[in-house]
C-alpha cells in the first residue's frame, strides 16, 4: 500500500523535538546527535533552526537543549479536543488491563493506511512481545488496525481496500479481499478484531474500538505471545477488553 510522500529533512526535525521532549534534564549536542546516529555537523543546523523558531532554548551554561516555555504553552492551548484526552482517559483501563493478563497493552491510533500506538504498557514477563517504537502497520493486518477499519463508513473500507496490498506476512496474513471483508463483517459482528497472528506468528492480539459518535477513533488492544496463551485463551479475554474500550469512551463523552 502506497504511503504518503514526507519531507525526510522536516521529519528529522522533529525526532529532534521528540528526543528533547523526553529528556526533561535537556540534551547536548553529542547526546542528540548519538541517539539519533546523524553527524553532530548535521545536527547543528537542525538546533539553530529550531532555536531561531523559538520552539527549543540553550541553557549557555550547560549547553543543553530544553523544549521553550513558548512551545510548551502554544501545544497545552493546542490540547482541547476530544483526542487530546484520549489518552488520560484510556490511562486507567490500560492499567486494569495490564493487571489482569500482564501482556503489552497498547492504545491503537489511526494514521491515514496504517495504525500505530500513541502509548502502551509492558508485560514483566521476562520473555514479552518488543514493541516497535514508531511502528507502520496496515490496518487490515494487526488486530489493532482492524477494530478500527471494521467500524469504518462502508465507503472508506472500500477505499482502503482498493489500495490494500495482501503481501503474507506469515501463513496467517489475509490474503484476499473476499477473505477480509469476511472478517471486518466478523469484527463488527463481534465487537472486536482477533489476530491469530497474521503479522508475527507467535503474537496474537484482541482489539476493541474505541467509538465516539458510532466513528472509530482509536482501538484497546491486548497482545498474547502463543508460548504463554492458546487461542481460546486470547479470545476469552475480549469481554473485557471491550469493557475497558467502553470505559474510555464514556471517560471522554463527560469531557465533551
Amino acid at each position: 500500500m502506497k504511503t504518503a510522500r514526507i519531507l525526510p529533512s522536516f521529519l528529522k526535525g522533529i525526532r529532534i523535538l521528540q528526543n528533547i521532549a523526553r529528556h526533561t534534564d535537556g540534551m547536548r549536542l553529542t547526546e542528540i546527535s548519538q541517539e539519533l546516529g546523524l553527524p553532530s555537523s548535521n545536527v547543528t543546523l537542525y538546533l539553530n533552526t529550531l532555536l531561531s523558531s523559538g520552539v527549543l532554548i540553550r541553557d549557555p551554561l550547560s549547553r543543553k537543549y530544553f523544549i521553550s516555555p513558548s512551545a510548551m504553552e502554544l501545544f497545552r492551548n493546542a490540547g482541547e479536543s476530544l483526542i487530546h484526552h484520549l489518552i488520560p482517559c484510556a490511562e486507567e483501563p490500560m492499567q486494569r488491563l495490564h493487571r489482569q493478563f500482564n501482556e503489552n497493552v497498547l492504545l491503537g491510533f489511526r494514521k491515514e493506511n496504517t495504525v500505530f500506538f500513541i502509548k502502551h504498557i509492558s508485560s514483566s514477563h521476562v520473555l514479552s512481545i518488543k514493541i516497535e517504537p514508531d511502528p507502520d502497520f496496515p490496518l487490515h493486518i494487526t488486530a489493532a488496525g482492524r477494530a478500527i477499519l471494521a467500524f469504518l463508513p462502508e465507503k472508506e473500507i472500500d477505499a482502503y481496500i482498493k489500495k490494500a496490498s495482501f503481501e503474507k506476512i506469515t501463513s496467517k496474513t489475509v490474503a484476499s479481499e473476499k477473505a477480509l471483508r469476511k472478517i471486518l463483517s466478523e469484527t463488527r459482528e463481534n465487537g472486536y478484531a482477533f489476530n491469530p497472528g497474521e503479522f508475527e506468528e507467535a503474537v496474537m492480539a484482541v482489539a476493541a474500538p474505541i467509538l465516539i459518535h458510532a466513528r472509530p477513533i482509536a482501538s484497546l488492544v491486548v497482545q498474547f505471545p502463543v508460548l504463554r496463551h492458546s487461542t481460546e485463551e486470547a479470545q476469552a479475554a475480549a469481554g473485557l477488553i471491550m469493557e475497558q474500550a467502553r470505559v474510555v469512551e464514556e471517560r471522554l463523552m463527560e469531557k465533551k
